[in-house]
C-alpha cells in the first residue's frame, strides 16, 4: 500500500499537535491582572503636580490549569435615572413626573490562556480583552455606551508584571520639561503569571 507524502504529513501533523499539548506540565497556574495609573515621569523631565504612581484597580487573581482558559471580570453596573415623561397640573389631576432607570455596564472582561513549558522558562499567554465604557454627550439626556475588544499573545516571564495595554497620553520624552500638571493619567493594564 502506497501512502502519498501529503497524506503522511497530514497524519504526522495530527499526531504532533496533541503530543505537543500534552508536554505542558500538569500544574495549576495563578494569573493576576491589575490596572495601575502611571504618574511617574521620565528621569530627566520635570512636572509640577503629583508624581506618585497610584493603584487604580486592586489585582484580580485566578487559578487555571496549565494550557486551559480562564476569565476575569471587573465590571460595574452604573444606574442612570432619567425623566421619561412630565405632566402638567390640570383640573382633574395634579402635576406628575414619570422616571425611568437604565443600567450601564462598565469595566473589563479578560479571557486568558496561559501555557507554561516548565522550569524557569517564560509562559505564553493568549489574551482576549473586552471593555465597556460610558461617555457623557453634550445636549443629551443619557451617556453613550461604547464597547471595544482586542486579542493578543504575550510572553510573560514568571512572577513579573507585563504591560499588555495602555491608555492615555504617551510618556514624556527624555529631556522634555513642562510646568503644567498632568491632566490626563496614563493607565497600564498588566498581567503576571505565578507557579504556586
Amino acid at each position: 500500500m502506497r501512502t502519498s507524502i501529503p497524506s503522511f504529513l497530514l497524519l504526522a501533523c495530527g499526531l504532533w499537535a496533541p503530543w505537543a499539548h500534552a508536554q505542558l506540565p500538569a500544574r495549576d497556574l495563578t494569573v493576576e491582572l491589575r490596572q495601575i495609573e502611571d504618574r511617574q515621569d521620565e528621569a530627566n523631565s520635570y512636572r509640577a503636580g503629583p508624581s506618585e504612581s497610584t493603584q487604580a484597580l486592586s489585582p484580580q487573581k485566578i487559578q487555571v490549569r496549565n494550557g486551559q482558559k480562564a476569565q476575569l471580570r471587573m465590571n460595574l453596573s452604573v444606574p442612570m435615572q432619567w425623566v421619561e415623561a412630565a405632566q402638567a397640573a390640570s383640573a382633574n389631576s395634579g402635576a406628575g413626573v414619570k422616571q425611568a432607570l437604565q443600567w450601564f455596564e462598565v469595566g473589563q472582561s479578560v479571557t486568558v490562556t496561559p501555557r507554561w513549558p516548565g522550569g524557569n522558562r517564560a509562559a505564553t499567554v493568549e489574551l482576549e480583552v473586552q471593555q465597556a465604557d460610558m461617555a457623557t454627550r453634550s445636549n443629551a439626556d443619557m451617556p453613550s455606551q461604547s464597547r471595544s475588544q482586542f486579542s493578543s499573545t504575550v510572553t510573560a516571564p514568571l512572577a513579573q508584571w507585563v504591560t499588555i495595554a495602555t491608555t492615555g497620553p504617551a510618556p514624556a520624552r527624555q529631556g522634555s520639561y513642562s510646568s503644567a500638571g498632568s491632566g490626563e493619567v496614563r493607565r497600564l493594564l498588566q498581567i503576571r503569571v505565578l507557579v504556586p
